[in-house]
C-alpha cells in the first residue's frame, strides 16, 4: 500500500477509533452525583434503637439523650471507691424498635477511657458475662436488654476526670 494523504487520514481515523474502543470500555475512576436525602432524627427513647436510662442514681435522660454521671454532684451513692470494682445494676436498657430485622449491638469506648464494662444484666452472675465494650449482643425486632455499668478503678482502671467522655452504641443490621 502506497503512503498517500488519503491512506494516512484513513489510517489515523482507524487508529483513533480503535483507541476510542479501548478507552471507552465503560470503566471509570470516579463519579460525582447529587442526590436528595431526608433523615429523621429522634431522641434515644423513640429511635429505631431505643435507649432508656433505668438507674436514676447514675443515668438521666436529657432532651432524649442518656447522660451518665459518676461524681459528687449526684451524692455519695454515685461515687466510686478507689482501687475497687463498682457495679451499677440496670444502668440503661437497649430495645430494637426497628423493622422486622435483628441487629447486633455493641458499645464503643474512646481510647482514653479505661476501666469501664457494660455487662448484660441477666448475665451479671455468670463466670464470663457479655461485655458490650468487647462483644456484641443480637436483638431481634422488639427485643430488649438491660445493661449494668461496671467501673473498675486503680492503676490500670478508670481515672476521674473533669472531661466529659462520649461513648457510642453501635447497632448493625444482621444479614
Amino acid at each position: 500500500m502506497q503512503l498517500t494523504r488519503r491512506n494516512t487520514v484513513i489510517g489515523l481515523g482507524t487508529l483513533a477509533a480503535g483507541a476510542g474502543v479501548i478507552g471507552g470500555s465503560g470503566a471509570f475512576d470516579s463519579v460525582e452525583a447529587d442526590r436528595s436525602v431526608e433523615i429523621s432524627v429522634a431522641g434515644d427513647a423513640s429511635a429505631l434503637l431505643k435507649l432508656d436510662a433505668t438507674n436514676s442514681t447514675i443515668a438521666q435522660m436529657n432532651n432524649g439523650v442518656i447522660y451518665f454521671q459518676l461524681n459528687e454532684e449526684l451524692g455519695e451513692s454515685a461515687s466510686v471507691n478507689d482501687n475497687a470494682t463498682t457495679t451499677f445494676k440496670n444502668a440503661f436498657s437497649i430495645t430494637n424498635n426497628g423493622p422486622d430485622q435483628t441487629v447486633s449491638v455493641r458499645v464503643i469506648l474512646p481510647d482514653n477511657l479505661d476501666g469501664l464494662k457494660f455487662i448484660l444484666s441477666d448475665e451479671r452472675d455468670a463466670d464470663n458475662p457479655t461485655d458490650l465494650a468487647v462483644d456484641s449482643v443480637n436483638l431481634a425486632q422488639g427485643e430488649s436488654e438491660s445493661v449494668d455499668l461496671v467501673v473498675m478503678t486503680g492503676p490500670d482502671g478508670y481515672k476521674q476526670s473533669d472531661e466529659a467522655h462520649q461513648i457510642t452504641i453501635r447497632a448493625a443490621a444482621m444479614e
